[in-house]
Formats: C-alpha cells, structure tokens, sequence
C-alpha cells in the first residue's frame, strides 16, 4: 500500500495545471512544493512565464499548449496558418515543414508539448469547434498528412499530441459548451475516424487527447473521458503507447455530466496518464480528489504507477531533444514557411481571373467577429477584443485601396448595415472581406449571420462588388451571394490575409483546391 508520501508524489506527474489568472498564486504553491509537475502556459508573456514557472519547481517540468496556428499567442510568437490551409494545398513536404517551424517556434518559448496535430475528419458542415482546425474531410488525406505533421514535429524536437479520439469531426455541438455524442458505429469509426490515428502512430505519434465524446455503439453510458472501454481501445487496438490525455475537464461537455474533481481520478482510472485539471475551480481540490482516490483504492495503485511510467518514458525522450537554432533563424524559417503555406491554399470559388481594379475607386468592406478576433480558436479564455482602425484587414488593404475601408461587426445592426451601404454608395467597385470565425464557447461561425449575409446580397444587387474574399471557415461560401467571384483562405493570420489579397490583386495564383464539401456552386 502506497503512503501518503509515495502518493502524492506519484500524483504529482499526472496532473496538468492550466495557467489561470484566477489560481495563479495557488498553482505556483503547487508547483513551488513539486506537487504538479506540468502546466499548460500560455498569453502574452509565455516565454517569461516559461522560465519563471521552471525555476519556481523543484523538479523539471513538463510545459505545453494549443499550437494549432503557431505561437501567435505570445508577445513574440507567430501566428500561422491553420490545418485546413494545409489540406488544401494538399502538399506532404509542405505539411512537415510547417509542423517542424511551430515545433521549434513553440521550443523557443519553452514548450515541450504541442497538443496538435488535429486528426479530426470533418464531415459535418455544420461542426461549430472543429471546421479549420482538420485538415479535412477525406480521411485518407487527413491520415497522410497527419503523419507528416507527426513526422514535423518530432523532427523539430516537440512532442505532438494529436486530437480529439475518439474523433469530433462528425458532431453539431461544440464539446466546451455540452456533451457532443458520436453516432457512428464501430465499423465507421474503424475505417473513417480511427484511420488518420494509425497512420500517425506508423509515423511515431505516441500520446491522444481525447475529446469528451459519448459513443454509445461502444459506451452508452460514459463518454471517452472516463470510458475505460473507449482508452482500452485506443491503447490496445490502435497502439497509442501514451501517455494519453484528457482534453480540459473544465469544457462544459464534460462539467455538465459529472464533477470535475471527481472525472479527474475517474479519468486515470479508466486509462489516461494525463490529466487537465478544471481550471474554473482551484486546483487544490482536484488534487486532494485525485489523492484521495488513490487511498481508497478506487483509483488502485497500479494503474497510477503504470501512467506515471508513462509520463517518465516520455520525459526521459525530452531530454534528448536536439539543440535549438538561433531565435532569429527559427522565426525566419517559420516566416518563410508559413507564407508558402497560405499562399498554397488560396482557393477560387467561381473564380476566372482576378477582377480589374486598378485606378478605379475601390471600397473595402470588412465583417468579422471582433469581440473575439483577439483569441484563439481553442482559446477557453473569453476576453479579447480588436479596435476597429487596427484590424489588420483595413491596415492591409487601406494602401492599396485608397477611397475607404469600412469595418463592421460580423453581425451588423440596422445603423452598421447602412452605415456600409452609404459608404461604398460613391465608389466604382467594392471588395469584401469577411471572416466566419469559429471559436470556444461560441457555438456558431461555421455560417455568416443573416444581417451579414443581406448585406452581401444588397452590395451585390448594386453591381458594385467585384470580389468576396472568405477567411476561416469555407461552409460560409455557402451564404455569398450566386456569382460573385470569392478567394477563400483559412486563417485570419497576416499570411492568410496577405497571400489572398496577392491572389485578388493579380500577384499571385489561387492553387488551393477545397478540402471540404461546400453545398454551392463549384470550384473554379
């Protein structure tokens, strides 16, 4: 029988704590006395909060994060394009490079964990939280170039996570806000979702996220997160050695079903090795419910000792990791790459040659989602917000087009929706752009809302809008208006918005191809 020492130490390497602003004094005592050894880290001054967390531990530590569009979150980072813009340009090399950039990039400000790649197969159109984070709906090509992202990553000396098994590309809900459920049977989830998995694990993927999923073909009763069945597969049949993690046991798909603190040991019990603690409540109490259970016997001692080993094989790799280039080279590299991606995967939709708008007097309309343009997709912080003179649309495009540039949100009122139509009223040609984003907690933006979609229609019943650019999410192409020519990118990075605006401008080509189904009209 394990003591209280032997315990908490154990304990200790199986938690991850989530850098919250509301718990940061209690985490750092938890890190302070070595009773967490990992932590998510993320904002503005990631890299600073790196070096300072590791020198607070006694132990070394095990710091990760999100790094689905690169680094952007950090002060110094780099935000790049999204998976979808790597399925559209549907190139293996280009794949490999990208993940090699991120894995050195997200090196340089301390991490040691990506949790990507995304090995979602997107299939439902209407998926609000997944969408441009795969790299498609082909499970084929998300299994091949999963790997190569698999083979990126571990080249770039990071350890790839991939997500969310046992797959979240076929649900309608959005798992931070309600338990999605997974309809498929075995036999489907076999040859659709679980084929990209093992494809990555033949590259060398070694640890899963999974999403809180309920799949009642397999589990009626539990979703994955404690699903001893559902781990039990993983590990056994597709061969995930681990260690294997929980998604956030703060989402609301999980929260709502059973208490956190309670899922935490629950969620070690039935196989994860890693677990990442609710962040909406202290994080002394998932620890002392995760203690707890170990002297109880109902989380037993062998199945902590067996994750633990886990985690320690996976460390014990970490310390060999090749050294890192110098900050300037990797950051040039990441540029370099980056700007190859999202050129690659501008898309034409009903698109013959890029409209003439040289000397002419040209309005820009803008639509986006600005309360959250300042957040990342997976981002589960709510706050951020982007001032309307610095979106970074309006700064792109006010050099080039010089009679104005018109910013609205992404659901205009009466007053906005006027506003644009009488600015534009006086220009020979318009171009819009707007963004589809999708987001945590949102719900929505796999479509454009209808107050945004009647003022495409009106701008195009003029005869004035010569060209629609979309960013993020393609399903929205499905809400412009017949016949107006659009570019789709996938990002709202400056990459993304750059290499379209090359394509609308006549600079560049528009060799993206969809990797998705858009019900309307056809590529061009």
């Amino acid at each position: 029988m394990l003591d209280e020492k032997q315990i908490r130490e154990l304990v200790s390497e199986v938690l991850v704590l989530r850098g919250t602003a509301d718990w940061r004094d209690e985490e750092e005592q938890l890190l302070t006395h070595g009773d967490v050894q990992a932590s998510q880290i993320g904002g503005a001054d990631a890299d600073e909060r790196a070096r300072y967390l590791r020198s607070l531990s006694p132990v070394p530590l095990l710091l990760m994060a999100d790094t689905e569009t690169g680094t952007g979150f950090a002060r110094n980072g780099i935000a790049v394009p999204p998976l979808m813009a790597l399925g559209a340009a549907d190139d293996e090399k280009l794949a490999g490079a990208w993940a090699t950039g991120v894995a050195l990039e997200a090196r340089r400000i301390g991490l040691d964990i990506t949790w990507s790649p995304v090995l979602d197969v997107n299939v439902n159109p209407a998926n609000p939280i997944i969408n441009v984070r795969s790299l498609g709906q082909d499970e084929t090509a998300v299994g091949r170039l999963g790997a190569a992202l698999v083979r990126g990553f571990l080249a770039g000396g990071i350890h790839p996570c991939a997500k969310h098994w046992p797959g979240h590309g076929d649900v309608a809900v959005d798992s931070h806000i309600s338990l999605a459920s997974l309809a498929a049977d075995q036999a489907t989830l076999e040859r659709r979702e679980w084929l990209p998995y093992r494809s990555a694990v033949e590259a060398g993927l070694e640890s899963v996220m999974t999403g809180h999923l309920l799949v009642p073909a397999i589990d009626a009763e539990h979703c994955a997160t404690v699903s001893a069945e559902l781990i039990g597969l993983l590990k056994r049949d597709l061969g995930v050695p681990g260690p294997v993690f929980t998604d956030s046991l703060g989402m609301e798909g999980l929260r709502t079903t059973v208490d956190s603190a309670e899922a935490a040991w629950r969620a070690l019990a039935a196989g994860h090795d890693m677990v990442l603690i609710d962040y909406k409540r202290p994080p002394a109490e998932t620890f002392g419910a995760v203690c707890a259970a170990c002297r109880d016997g109902r989380l037993t001692e062998a199945r902590l000792r067996d994750a633990v080993r886990r985690v320690r094989r996976m460390k014990a790799r970490r310390a060999t990791v090749p050294p890192l280039p110098a900050d300037g080279d990797i950051r040039n590299e990441m540029q370099a790459t980056a700007h190859q991606v999202a050129a690659a995967a501008v898309t034409p939709w009903n698109w013959q040659a890029p409209p003439r708008l040289t000397g002419t007097r040209t309005h820009v309309v803008i639509c986006d989602d600005l309360q959250r343009r300042a957040a990342a997709i997976a981002d589960e912080s709510r706050d951020g917000a982007v001032a309307v003179d610095r979106h970074p649309a309006a700064q792109l495009v006010r050099q080039q087009f010089t009679h104005g540039v018109t910013v609205l949100s992404e659901a205009p009122d009466g007053e906005e929706l006027e506003q644009a139509l009488g600015a534009a009223a006086s220009a020979e040609a318009v171009v819009g752009f707007t963004f589809a984003r999708i987001s945590s907690y949102k719900g929505s933006g796999v479509r454009l809302p209808a107050p945004q979609r009647e003022l495409w229609q009106r701008l195009a019943a003029r005869g004035h809008l010569q060209a629609l650019l979309l960013f993020e999410s393609p399903y929205a192409a499905a809400d412009l208006p017949a016949g107006v020519p659009i570019l789709i990118g996938y990002g709202a990075d400056r990459f993304s918005l750059q290499a379209a605006v090359d394509a609308l401008t006549g600079k560049a080509p528009a060799p993206g191809r969809l990797p998705v189904s858009v019900p309307r009209g056809s590529e061009s």
